[in-house]
């Protein structure tokens, strides 16, 4: 199996295997968190003498958005994705979206408690589907009506690499919002499940999570005209039939007037046939629900992170929450900007990087000393956001972390599993400092 470290934050599945059982694993701790006022977002705030200043208007936006997707193929504009596919694309599609799992030996993974038997990985690559997809595919159009996993194979069980593990599904891609546009590219054999495209993210989605629409209703969600954007960390909305639905940050759902001049959000829900249906749900604006992108500032983009604090470590959406490159992909799209789902894509897409090969750790702090708010910081596996200079002139970064090593006091694991502000001095399991482990800085301007 290649290293999953590239497609989230940390290998923490492997960690868990590192103890032979997931249920020893030690409880999580906030060893290297800090507390007190530099774990609030005004301490930050403050110190930006330009802070509220908007950094790019909207058409500025949507150029750099284009950039990225030209730079990065894990992006699409979804507006300009073909009506038709060949088989073989489709193919090469589920194929890529399988990841570690192509072309396949089965895989030394745990389903619950015991090793993944060779019946159950035949069946779930089976329930793939691949002989039946016909030389030419017509393109389904899909709305997400609740919140729902990306999966890199066609099955809601978890793969582990320990046995009765819990917080490391090896299969899962990534979570999607509610009232998000897919494309539908195919059906798995036993018919639960979807292989959908996003606008970040291509696999397994299962069936019940979609409704199915006419091309012109689907735009609506793709680009819609008016729209209110999630905020907060997380919003619940009560749809039509009375039940909440999750929605993360930088989330967007249509809205429109109502015959009482109200703005009301267009709430999708899948009706016996699987056909999209529409409710109108008037909606105040508050704290958790903005009208639009908010602008695009240091001050805004220090307050979005800080939403997250203390929330917990989500591996691929799990848990309800985010790891650490969804959480820096939630903050940048709740202000109109979208940057890869993965750390590793995230890394490639940025417009401006600074690699860190050859440079020593005092240059090392004079770089991230001189990043902006927002400035992401990569190293194998894991993005970290910089958000200033403390008091003392330490450069701090907040981020969605797992675990660390402290070789100064135990040479132990230690697991935070939380979004967290911390330095830079927090070590891996070579022991080497994470100022020392940084392969580059980047930032979208």
């Amino acid at each position: 199996m290649m290293n999953y470290q590239n497609y989230f934050c940390v290998a923490a599945s492997a960690m868990a295997a590192a103890y032979g059982f997931a249920g020893l694993m030690p409880a999580a701790e906030a060893g290297i968190a800090v507390q007190g006022e530099q774990a609030t977002a005004e301490y930050w705030t403050a110190r930006q003498p330009e802070g509220e200043k908007v950094l790019l208007s909207a058409e500025d936006i949507q150029k750099l958005n284009d950039s990225l997707r030209a730079r990065n193929d894990t992006l699409r504009d979804l507006v300009d994705f073909p009506a038709t596919l060949t088989g073989q694309q489709v193919k090469n599609r589920i194929f890529a979206a399988m990841q570690d799992y192509w072309p396949g030996e089965k895989p030394e993974d745990y389903a619950g408690n015991h090793i993944l038997t060779p019946a159950e990985w035949e069946y779930v690559r089976q329930n793939c589907n691949i002989d039946s997809l016909s030389e030419k595919v017509e393109v389904q159009y899909g709305v997400t009506t609740q919140r729902g996993d990306i999966r890199l194979l066609p099955t809601s069980d978890g793969w582990y690499s320990a046995p009765n593990d819990i917080h490391y599904d090896n299969l899962q891609g990534t979570a999607i919002d509610p009232a998000q546009s897919v494309a539908v590219l195919a059906v798995s054999r036993d018919g639960n499940f979807y292989f959908v495209q996003s606008k970040d993210y291509q696999g397994w989605l299962a069936a019940a999570n979609v409704a199915l629409t006419d091309y012109k209703t689907w735009l609506n969600f793709v680009e819609p005209k008016d729209f209110v954007v999630v905020i907060s960390n997380k919003k619940k909305i009560a749809g039509s039939g009375g039940a909440e639905e999750l929605y993360q940050m930088g989330a967007t759902i249509p809205c429109i007037k109502d015959s009482n001049g109200r703005l009301a959000l267009q709430l999708p829900s899948r009706n016996a046939a699987g056909r999209l249906e529409i409710a109108t749900s008037p909606v105040q604006l508050d704290n958790t629900l903005h009208k639009g992108y908010l602008p695009y500032s240091y001050n805004n983009t220090i307050r979005q992170a800080f939403r997250f604090l203390g929330d917990v470590y989500g591996w691929g959406g799990q848990d309800e929450s985010v790891d650490c490159s969804s959480f820096v992909q939630n903050v940048y799209r709740s202000m109109g900007i979208h940057i890869p789902r993965d750390a590793d894509q995230q890394e490639a897409a940025m417009p401006v990087n600074r690699p860190f090969a050859g440079l020593s750790t005092t240059e090392r702090y004079n770089e991230v000393k001189q990043a902006k708010p927002g400035t992401l910081c990569f190293k194998p596996g894991h993005v970290m956001m910089a958000i200033g200079q403390n008091d003392a002139g330490v450069p701090m970064v907040i981020h969605s972390a797992s675990s660390y090593y402290d070789y100064k006091v135990d040479a132990q694991k230690h697991y935070i599993r939380q979004v967290i502000v911390s330095d830079l001095t927090y070590q891996n399991s070579q022991g080497t400092q994470t100022i020392d482990g940084i392969s580059s800085i980047g930032s979208i301007k």
